[in-house]
């Protein structure tokens, strides 16, 4: 078994560093290497591993465990056993985690360098997400700052996605069925009763085989993301032809999605 740590300071109460390590399926969603989350049967998680030519890919089940000052992240897969143990220590306003990264399976041996990048940036998230977790009823942002905040999103970064979800607040989580249009009647729906004009849609299939992203201005898409068993496609809209292809990623996405809906703080 191949064990790596790091150590993260984080200038946040330990409360708030609790609120998102209790909150398993958003920290494990947004941690580098997972491919998708899947909610169906218990937390499942299919993450790979590259090294070199290689990558080792599985599904673990996840258990979250707590106690006073640690919390424990459990992932059995197919082939082998992936665990995070979070170990927190307050002292004044900040909170010391160290983080152990354990695994067991298919290339554990070549797989050193991997771990030790997997653990180091699961913490950069952790600090990133509880540090940047505010009072979120008490805070109002002006609109051309939630604009900023949005523009700067990128999809292709799990700590830029992270450091968004950190400055927004969930507005809206619920089974859609998208139709043959695709996400613009959800779009619709989710238009007449949210009024801010920032949206981050995301949305996931119980089976986890497909998955989208989408960030809104309005009615404009600003970045869109579509996952499925046949690749990924990212599309972040700077000119009419990112428009066009972002329009036509939009229209093919169908089915049945568990789907979330954040704004960046200041109310809907």
């Amino acid at each position: 078994m191949k064990r790596k740590n790091t150590t993260v300071e984080i200038a946040a109460p330990k409360e708030a560093v609790e609120a998102v390590l209790n909150d398993a399926p958003s920290f494990i969603t947004n941690w580098p290497y997972v491919v998708r989350v899947s909610m169906k049967d218990g937390l499942k998680a299919e993450i790979m591993l590259p090294r070199f030519i290689f990558k080792f890919r599985d599904v673990y089940r996840f258990e979250h465990h707590a106690d006073y000052n640690s919390h424990i992240y459990d992932g059995t897969g197919e082939t082998g056993q992936i665990s995070l143990v979070v170990t927190l220590k307050e002292w004044r306003k900040n909170t010391g985690a160290v983080l152990e990264l354990s695994y067991q399976g298919k290339g554990e041996f070549w797989l050193g360098k991997t771990l030790q990048d997997f653990v180091e940036k699961i913490g950069s998230i952790l600090k990133e997400m509880a540090e940047n977790r505010p009072v979120q009823e008490q805070i109002r942002v002006p609109a051309n700052t939630k604009e900023s905040i949005a523009t700067n999103v990128d999809f292709s970064d799990p700590m830029s996605v992270a450091s968004f979800l950190s400055k927004s607040r969930m507005v809206h989580s619920g089974l859609h069925v998208i139709s043959e249009k695709g996400l613009f009647d959800l779009i619709s729906e989710l238009r007449a009763t949210i009024q801010d004009r920032i949206l981050y849609i995301s949305g996931i299939t119980n089976d986890g085989t497909s998955s989208f992203k989408v960030l809104l201005d309005g009615s404009r898409i600003l970045a869109i993301e579509h996952r499925t068993s046949e690749g990924v496609e990212v599309v972040k809209v700077e000119n009419d032809e990112g428009s066009r292809r972002a329009l036509e990623i939009a229209s093919r996405i169908r089915g049945t999605y568990m789907v979330n809906v954040w704004v960046p703080i200041g109310g809907v």
